[in-house]
């Protein structure tokens, strides 16, 4: 039974239970009045206020009837798309995914962009690019559309010898004025995160962490990434950069390494032969494992959602893989968590980033969701 941290039913504070409410039905993909009043803690007369006046603003819609005890039908609503819309980008090493979101989180056009390193103006090129070829001009409006999100890793510019790029390249991207010139480019309201923390968010807000409080995420990707929510909220970190896999510590061959040499696509992508494949995997799943269990020990988790660029099938061998080496060498005070196999794959950052623009407006504090009881 999931239950909430309650909202409030003071003066003042109407914005924040209408962003509640929002939330609520984003996450329950559809919510009567009286779920809402038992979720939000909210009182039902609030409740019914603020739906009215969400659904006279357009922001939901009355979608169903639904039957069953006592008592007349209830009506469920949900979050009318049609109200705005997103872009989402994330900016990868050799990639580059945009999205276009509506305001329910639905993805209304992808495009991916395979090719080398990029530049920054190369970036806001194919945004400006993407933004004007699948978003009517009709649409192209402040009231309409709610701006742009970016999802980019913290070092962009690092591991060079892994990546084959010059000094020239990676420094463009450790400049102190990369945001600022992403926005001068954009000319419409931006906001960024790290690509592990949007993954997590989106995981949060419509993956397979919808239904968690507390999971790890990890991505297999380019490097291996990922991101932390505990509580019903992304955790950020000091420097926004928790859960950022990629140099945590592992043991390999008997001395200490970190998880970017053992579990990500640019090793297995050197991998020639059938051996020297399989040799990745198995190094893969016993770094992932490694991990997994220093990260749980801490934390306790719910579970951990492995996703990333894969073929669902190894995705899968690579999980079942995991899941044996958790049994074959946890110690007994070790609880297991459950690991889920994401499905939102290499566009999870870039859904993530698409949702920052309704985040930061239209969510609250998302630990107010969903809490166990």
């Amino acid at each position: 039974m999931h239950g909430v941290r309650k909202g409030t039913n003071a003066s003042g504070m109407r914005r924040y239970n209408e962003r509640l409410i929002l939330s609520a039905i984003r996450r329950l993909n559809g919510a009567s009045k009286a779920e809402l009043a038992r979720v939000t803690g909210l009182s039902p007369q609030a409740v019914v206020r603020i739906i009215d006046e969400l659904d006279s603003d357009g922001l939901l819609f009355q979608a169903e009837k639904r039957t069953g005890g006592m008592g007349q039908p209830a009506t469920v609503y949900r979050i009318n798309g049609a109200r705005g819309y997103t872009v989402g980008v994330e900016i990868g090493r050799n990639a580059m995914t945009l999205v276009l979101l509506d305001f329910d989180g639905q993805q209304k056009a992808v495009h991916c962009d395979a090719s080398a390193f990029p530049t920054i103006d190369l970036v806001v090129e194919r945004i400006d690019r993407f933004l004007h070829e699948q978003l009517p001009a009709s649409l192209r409006d402040p009231s309409t559309f709610l701006g742009i999100g970016i999802a980019m890793p913290w070092f962009l510019g690092e591991w060079r010898d892994e990546l084959g790029i010059s000094e020239d390249q990676a420094e463009e991207w450790r400049r102190g004025d990369v945001a600022s010139r992403l926005r001068a480019g954009l000319h419409w309201p931006t906001f960024f995160d790290n690509d592990g923390n949007a993954a997590a968010l989106a995981h949060l807000l419509c993956g397979a962490g919808a239904d968690l409080q507390s999971y790890l995420l990890i991505n297999l990707g380019t490097f291996v990434g990922g991101g932390l929510v505990l509580g019903g909220q992304v955790v950020q970190g000091r420097h926004g950069n928790a859960g950022a896999l990629a140099s945590m510590p592992v043991m390999a061959d008997g001395r200490r390494d970190s998880l970017i040499h053992h579990a990500s696509l640019y090793d297995r992508d050197l991998a020639v032969t059938t051996a020297e494949l399989e040799g990745w995997r198995r190094r893969c799943t016993e770094a992932l494992a490694f991990a997994i269990s220093g990260a749980n020990s801490l934390l306790d988790l719910e579970a951990v959602i492995l996703d990333g660029s894969l073929a669902a099938e190894e995705m899968a061998d690579i999980a079942a893989a995991v899941e044996r080496q958790l049994a074959e060498h946890a110690p007994p005070d070790f609880f297991a968590p459950e690991l889920r196999i994401g499905t939102l794959g290499r566009q999870a950052a870039a859904i993530g980033a698409g949702l920052l623009p309704l985040h930061a407006q239209y969510s609250p504090d998302l630990s107010s969701l969903f809490k166990r009881s």
